[in-house]
């Protein structure tokens, strides 16, 4: 009896804990920023099979390094035109749909991307996919990411969202790129693409975020920090990031699998820099975090245009910065969100921003292409980088700086 008895206490402890468990995971599923965080990961999963190599892509179908940076220049100005459509659409569908749909467009692109051959009519199919899903899911996923979640735990919440689009950004190249060489770019990308329509499962349980149907005043104002922070990150992805891939392919031999591979193991070394980092914001030590980033990226950036084009050299640089590297996301991306929060109008703050970046990519794809067309080497076009970073260190400082280096608390953005 007495055995039965312990049995019984034995059971209804772990049924007990099992309840406890069972709990956690239902509040953590109701947390709205953990739903899009899925989301995102999820999102990031079907980008790291076929947005990481569509530049690469591109290149291995004939188009020369200075047509790619120009095809990527047309799709960020024709996207900065679109922008308005999204404050045409998002009255009348609301933040989440209109998420929805973009998400649902993203993933049409990576259709699109498996269609292309050289220069022709599939080529400007896949310019007006990626235009559509970047117009439509970006603005609506940096308003509602920007007006949930915890204020005083920004830096950890935007660092965990960062370890886990990590995960998938490890996945997803890793599995591209044998896809890719196994199985051809319509396995590969289609496959994507069904995971990019997946990924909207989490959102149709988020909460609508109000925004202002009618822009308030001040409304885009107050986005001229954002605008510059973004501005500064577009630049610095469409030429040095561009070009560093573009470097790494043809090192490894003009191997999807090869760059799937050294492309997975630099982002998981990038994730421990970006929790750690997260942190340290939250701590109160933001300004550090900023100019420090600024510090680490200059120095990667003029590492990666010295290395050389040998494959074990280039493998290691790839790995060996985006661990240093991983302070960069938190940093710059707590700072936007903060302004986010701070500006009247979620929506519009997002909708000037986004255009910033559209601005700089598109700035920065042109110097890049017109640098590969005079004949120098990729590695001039890491280099234009350089000074933008500074920028955008004194950019994040100043934002901060506003704060005394503290989180702004949170408040409802109507």
């Amino acid at each position: 009896m007495a055995i039965g008895r312990e049995r019984g206490d034995a059971g209804r402890r772990l049924i007990s804990r099992a309840v406890t468990l069972a709990r956690r995971m239902s509040a953590w599923a109701d947390a709205g920023v953990n739903r899009i965080t899925l989301h995102a990961a999820l999102h990031r999963l079907a980008w790291g099979m076929s947005g990481v190599f569509s530049g690469i892509f591109l290149f291995r179908q004939g188009i020369s390094p200075a047509g790619v940076f120009l095809i990527f220049s047309a799709v960020f100005a024709c996207r900065f035109l679109c922008r308005p459509l999204v404050l045409v659409l998002a009255p009348r569908m609301g933040l989440r749909r209109l998420l929805i749909v973009g998400a649902v467009l993203q993933a049409t692109q990576y259709l699109a991307l498996a269609w292309v051959h050289g220069l022709g009519w599939q080529l400007a199919l896949f310019v007006a996919a990626t235009v559509l899903g970047g117009v439509v899911y970006w603005t609506a996923f940096h308003a509602i990411y920007g007006a949930v979640g915890d204020s005083a735990r920004r830096g950890s919440q935007v660092a965990a969202r960062q370890f886990s689009i990590a995960v998938a950004s490890v996945l997803g190249p890793a599995m591209g790129g044998i896809m890719l060489t196994a199985f051809g770019a319509w396995v590969a990308f289609g496959t994507a693409a069904a995971i990019g329509v997946a990924a909207i499962a989490p959102l149709f349980s988020i909460d609508e975020p109000p925004f202002e149907r009618v822009a308030p005043h001040g409304g885009y104002a107050a986005a001229r920090t954002g605008v510059l922070l973004f501005a500064t990150d577009g630049w610095y992805n469409n030429s040095a990031m561009m070009a560093w891939n573009l470097i790494m392919f043809q090192s490894l031999g003009v191997r999807f699998d090869a760059f799937g591979g050294a492309f997975a193991a630099a982002v998981l070394a990038g994730s421990v820099g970006g929790l750690v980092s997260g942190r340290f914001i939250d701590m109160g030590h933001a300004r550090r975090v900023a100019w420090a980033s600024a510090a680490v990226l200059s120095a990667t950036l003029l590492v990666k245009a010295l290395c050389g084009t040998d494959p074990v050299i280039v493998v290691a640089v790839a790995i060996g910065t985006t661990l240093v590297g991983g302070l960069y996301s938190p940093s710059l991306m707590t700072a936007f969100y903060q302004e986010s929060q701070g500006a009247p109008c979620a929506l519009r703050y997002q909708v000037a921003a986004e255009g910033g970046w559209d601005i700089g990519s598109a700035l920065a794809g042109l110097l890049a292409a017109g640098s590969c067309a005079l004949g120098a080497p990729l590695q001039v076009a890491i280099l234009l980088a350089l000074p933008i970073i500074v920028l955008q260190g004194y950019l994040v400082d100043g934002s901060y700086a506003k704060r005394n280096g503290a989180l702004i608390p949170a408040r409802l953005v109507r």
